[in-house]
């Protein structure tokens, strides 16, 4: 697990970021870290993608080189550093699906 966490603290470090980097490209997440550590926790493809709002599909299509948006890079960086955690993202998740945030998303309705 050293090897996953060595990995996303250089691209990821928020605090040696600066706002000429924000207009870089963020470095490509390395698909074989990401297929080890969902199978070191015995995850399916599905159960591991899900918490990151991604379908099975779509997870199999990362894990076999397709392109990882930053939002969902950024995320398994910081899943992965153990910054965030299940249970954060299960309260992100029902923030975004509230009743409060369809109101304030669709304010007329």
């Amino acid at each position: 697990m050293e090897l996953l966490e060595n990995h996303w603290k250089a691209p990821f470090g928020i605090q040696n970021r600066t706002a000429e980097d924000s207009e870089e490209a963020l470095p490509a997440v390395d698909r074989h870290l990401i297929i080890a550590f969902r199978k070191t926790k015995k995850e399916s493809q599905r159960r591991f993608w899900a918490r990151f709002g991604v379908t099975q599909s779509r997870g199999s299509r990362f894990e076999s080189g397709a392109e990882i948006p930053p939002p969902v890079s950024i995320l398994l960086g910081l899943y992965l550093t153990k910054t965030i955690s299940d249970s954060d993202l299960g309260r992100a998740e029902r923030v975004i699906y509230s009743k409060e945030a369809a109101a304030l998303l669709n304010p007329g309705q």
